[in-house]
């Protein structure tokens, strides 16, 4: 008797770590970014949460190269694994509106001087060493190679306005495109420190 109590309860554990489905789910997702063999999304549809991983299922055939800010259809398999966020499976995925492509707007370091008495966020994309070595007042430092990885957890409101410098103006148009990219919607390019005309602070 106690051996099947043990094994029903056990079963009962097993099963409490799935929800399952009767059928497969469709949502629409954004792709907020890319792994070896699946996905992060986040979805504003009433499905029972607001982001997964998604892993691809053995048939699945996707016919379009999956990119950062992707509206995608996708339908996934009836267990849900319960983490957050939720881990599914999906069997098709199919794009409904490609990766933003919007024109990164480059403004003068006197413009963005005259922005920044609002409410801004001021990125600076060099290196920790350059960083230290001098910087614009109250600007905070992201690596321009490590945008992918720290913008949203940094810079949760896609809608601020954030203004980019780095040295020369090379790697703030880098980040700048891949923030628009992730969804970012007011994103200005002022060039590089070297032609910063205000304070800089170490």
């Amino acid at each position: 008797m106690k051996k099947h109590v043990i094994i029903l309860l056990t079963l009962l554990v097993l099963l409490s770590s799935c929800t399952v489905q009767s059928q497969n789910m469709t949502f629409t997702a954004q792709v907020i970014e890319l792994f070896d063999n699946g996905i992060l999304v986040s979805t504003a549809d009433d499905i029972g949460f607001d982001r997964a991983s998604v892993g691809f299922d053995d048939s699945l055939d996707i016919l379009f190269d999956l990119e950062v800010g992707q509206t995608v259809r996708v339908e996934i398999l009836p267990e849900i694994r319960e983490s957050y966020p939720v881990q599914v499976t999906a069997v098709k995925i199919e794009l409904l509106e490609d990766a933003k492509t919007a024109e990164n707007q480059k403004i003068s370091p006197q413009r963005a001087m005259e922005m920044m008495v609002s409410d801004v966020i001021i990125l600076d994309v060099r290196t920790q060493a350059e960083f230290n070595e001098g910087h614009i007042p109250d600007s905070i430092l992201i690596p321009y190679d490590e945008i992918q990885d720290k913008a949203a957890s940094t810079m949760p409101d896609k809608s601020r306005t954030i203004l980019i410098y780095c040295r020369s103006g090379r790697r703030s148009d880098i980040a700048a495109r891949a923030l628009i990219k992730m969804g970012y919607t007011s994103v200005y390019d002022f060039g590089g420190i070297i032609d910063w005309p205000g304070e800089i602070v170490k």
